[in-house]
């Protein structure tokens, strides 16, 4: 019983490590970023960038130290910042603007209506509730071929008991 109590919260824990960032203004023109995993884990060494927004030039390039916190100075164009923990561990963050604000402004883009843009890779993210039903829905479909097995065998057992009687 307890190994189908752990095959249910399967789901549960495969959502349990999840990659937080902290931005935040240090009002002298510094930010502050900071990383950690939803287990409380300290996520030193991911890699964090500052990246021009528009196109794919990189600011800045550093990983976190052991303290995980990393204390950078604030760029006067738009940028936004990424902290990289690894496969599938990607957060993105529109940088905070400076006291006198940006001095170059953010390529325009073609305004195009939300039906016919493409959606980019985190937005085309799986529900939690989705992912849950599915996880569960397998499980259920392995406890019913192994049932199924397991009651299989039983019916050759009597077979072969009541073919050598």
């Amino acid at each position: 019983m307890k190994k189908i109590a752990c095959l249910f919260a399967l789901p549960l824990w495969l959502y349990a490590h999840t990659l937080l960032m902290h931005v935040g203004d240090n009002d002298d023109g510094t930010l502050s970023i900071k990383g950690e995993f939803s287990t409380g884990e300290s996520a030193a060494g991911a890699l964090v960038k500052l990246k021009m927004l528009g196109s794919e030039e990189i600011l800045v390039q550093q990983r976190l130290p052991n303290s995980s916190e990393l204390v950078l100075e604030i760029p006067k164009i738009p940028y936004e910042v990424i902290l990289d923990g690894g496969p599938g561990h990607q957060v993105r963050r529109e940088g905070i603007a400076p006291k006198g604000g940006f001095e170059k402004s953010e390529p325009k883009q073609k305004e195009t209506s939300s039906d016919t843009m493409p959606l980019k890779a985190e937005e085309k993210k799986i529900p939690l509730a989705l992912s849950f039903s599915l996880a569960l829905a397998f499980i259920l479909l392995l406890a019913t071929i192994g049932i199924s097995i397991y009651n299989t065998q039983k019916l050759f057992k009597k077979i072969e008991a009541m073919t050598k009687a």
